[in-house]
């Protein structure tokens, strides 16, 4: 079946904090009615570029994209996961700041920003769907976790993780996503955090604008913010939500059976290092 490629109806303008910098940021989001994918520029700038030939990079706690121009945007995985989940194809993403920001640390925000805009198919458009013929494998340098992506007739996720919190565990959780599963299933799964490592991101940087309102955080006795679980397996769904905001990186929508066991960003980069290469024909 031929499917369109799909825009905005209207614009989307958000602001809020930034997990890692801890400032207030300004996105807009606007409708392109050209075929060129994701972009992104700043709000000021000159230029936008494709989201799939930007350079890349995780400091372990979050994705970033570095502009040709040398501007970095950090945390741009929970916005791309929205766009990528609802199968948005042509949007221009303009950033005043350095970071998209963290809302609740979900993409629930996002995804009511687009259905609040609105979703159009593109007339006499053809979506470009990335088909993988042969498995793909990347693992970490201790080979403790991998990715897998296999051939498969729709996108689906599969990640397990395990946490030495036994209030996290080990988790898993399994999903075909499509608009529905992502908005229903995925997007409201929140990000997490021992608390026994908040100290040290601190100490590294990181997490300056974290808080209770936008992460979940485990102590020795469980869950320490006054707040009930979205789901069970809440941490494994949002290891997912992470997955496929950094698939989004790869510049086209992926028909895969994608499966994770303990990966993280830096993983999920390698992964789509090597989906960007075979895409341009330059191999595995």
């Amino acid at each position: 079946m031929r499917m369109k490629r799909v825009t905005l109806q209207g614009p989307i303008e958000a602001e809020g904090i930034g997990l890692h910098s801890g400032k207030t940021s300004r996105v807009l989001v606007l409708p392109s009615d050209v075929e060129d994918g994701i972009m992104i520029g700043a709000v000021n700038g000159q230029k936008t570029y494709p989201i799939g030939e930007c350079d890349v990079f995780s400091p372990g706690r979050s994705t970033c994209v570095v502009l040709p121009g040398g501007h970095t945007v950090f945390t741009v995985e929970h916005l791309l996961a929205a766009l990528y989940g609802m199968g948005v194809d042509d949007v221009v993403i303009l950033v005043d700041g350095g970071e998209i920001p963290i809302f609740d640390g979900s993409a629930g925000q996002w995804v009511d920003l687009l259905q609040k805009a609105g979703l159009r198919e593109k007339e006499n458009t053809a979506k470009t769907i990335y088909d993988i013929y042969s498995p793909l494998y990347v693992e970490s340098d201790s080979g403790d976790a991998w990715l897998a992506c296999l051939p498969c007739e729709s996108l689906k996720v599969t990640y397990v993780i395990s946490f030495d919190n036994s209030f996290i565990g080990t988790q898993a959780f399994a999903a075909e996503v499509t608009r529905n599963t992502f908005a229903k299933d995925i997007a409201s799964s929140r990000t997490f955090v021992r608390l026994k490592d908040v100290e040290e991101l601190k100490k590294e940087g990181l997490a300056r604008g974290g808080s209770l309102d936008n992460a979940l955080v485990f102590g020795d006795n469980g869950l320490v913010n006054d707040t009930q679980m979205h789901f069970a397996n809440e941490c494994a769904r949002h290891k997912a939500l992470d997955l496929l905001g950094d698939l989004a990186l790869a510049g086209l929508p992926l028909q895969a059976h994608v499966i994770a066991y303990k990966a993280g960003h830096k993983l999920h980069l390698r992964l789509v290092d090597r989906l960007r290469r075979l895409c341009k024909g330059g191999g595995s």
